[in-house]
């Protein structure tokens, strides 16, 4: 059977926003693909797009800060009378979720957390002040004012990042002295919004970790990636001294694994934030100390991943947040190596030329 040849069933009417290759939108869109409950929609704001070629049902939006994003979005509901939305970058995240009121008139669900909630992770700074009042342990953190205190305390290297806008490691660094840390600073486009951070553990003991919970706060399960970074799982990478220090991208691959101790950590996180719908955590281990530097309340660039063992993420919160379904722990795959590598999709020019507006 097709994946859109079921007529007798009645499928969800979902949109998954943000489709292109390399996006948690794209992620999403891998995992719906795979069940056949689903009438799939899917919008980005470039047509050379990956997802946008994986459906027939298609437009394009404008970047989620133009004005004229929203009432396209709408519009696009009411023409494919959606169920659900799925946002598949932070920016939508942001602006859909704080516009949940206007698509439930509708009849359309965000799967997304609280805007509060949002805000606050999606600023680095504030984050990881949140976990620290909380008991959450993460690395030193120190705003500009600060970095020669951090290292005075932790020696060198040190992590620089803004606060904002860090997805796949982008503009973090790994700054070994004082020079490197104050030529990171010139070329930053606002140094108000850069933070240092001590570097902790290895890279060899790097971890994601997707918490799933439930509209009601419940949650319904983890799981643990033991992150391999290599190729294009593998950032900035520098030898120091006799050390190896390196940071990852967004491009996870690795190790399925089962660790009472990191998802009940990162579990008691989820329900100590509010979260409800996806969250993705990156941590470290450093000894038998879990330590936290990113916290994204959306589906990962995992998803995939996640789904191909099991882990459904988009199509067990679908069910949970429109079906009501009560979801337990779930008996997915473990134990399993994920290798990744790109793909490629052809599509007619014409059809580049042709996708709707919305």
């Amino acid at each position: 059977m097709s994946r859109h040849g079921n007529r007798s069933k009645k499928l969800t009417r979902v949109l998954v926003t943000g489709v292109g290759g390399r996006s948690f939108g794209n992620q999403i869109l891998y995992a719906l693909l795979l069940k056949e409950d689903y009438h799939i929609v899917t919008t980005d704001a470039d047509p050379f797009s990956f997802g946008l070629y994986q459906t027939p049902n298609r437009y394009i939006v404008p970047f989620a800060n133009d004005p004229e994003y929203l009432p396209a979005v709408l519009r696009i509901v009411k023409q494919e009378k959606l169920n659900a939305i799925l946002p598949g970058t932070e920016a939508e995240n942001l602006v859909l979720a704080n516009n949940r009121e206007t698509f439930a008139a509708l009849g359309c669900t965000i799967i997304a957390s609280h805007t509060e909630i949002i805000r606050l992770c999606n600023d680095k700074a504030k984050i990881n002040t949140w976990l620290g009042d909380n008991g959450f342990l993460t690395p030193r953190t120190v705003t500009v004012s600060d970095w020669r205190a951090l290292v005075a305390d932790v020696g060198f290297p040190v992590i620089g990042k803004p606060t904002r806008n860090t997805g796949g490691s982008r503009n973090v660094a790994i700054l070994q002295d004082a020079t490197e840390v104050e030529q990171f600073l010139l070329h930053v486009p606002n140094r108000d919004e850069i933070i240092f951070q001590e570097y902790v553990g290895t890279h060899e003991d790097e971890y994601t970790v997707g918490v799933l919970v439930a509209k009601d706060g419940a949650i319904i399960d983890s799981i643990v990636i033991h992150r391999k970074l290599i190729g294009l799982s593998l950032g900035e990478k520098r030898v120091i001294g006799h050390a190896t220090y390196a940071l990852s991208t967004g491009y996870s691959q690795g190790f399925i694994i089962k660790h009472d101790f990191i998802q009940k950590s990162c579990e008691q996180l989820a329900t100590t934030l509010g979260i409800r719908g996806p969250l993705n955590i990156q941590c470290r281990l450093a000894g038998d100390k879990l330590y936290i530097f990113e916290v994204h309340p959306r589906f990962s660039g995992t998803t995939s991943i996640r789904a191909d063992v099991g882990f459904n993420e988009p199509d067990i919160l679908i069910r949970n947040f429109l079906g009501d379904e009560t979801i337990g722990r779930l008996d997915y795959r473990y134990n399993v190596a994920a290798i990744r590598a790109f793909r490629s999709i052809l599509a007619p020019m014409q059809d580049l030329a042709t996708v709707p507006r919305g």
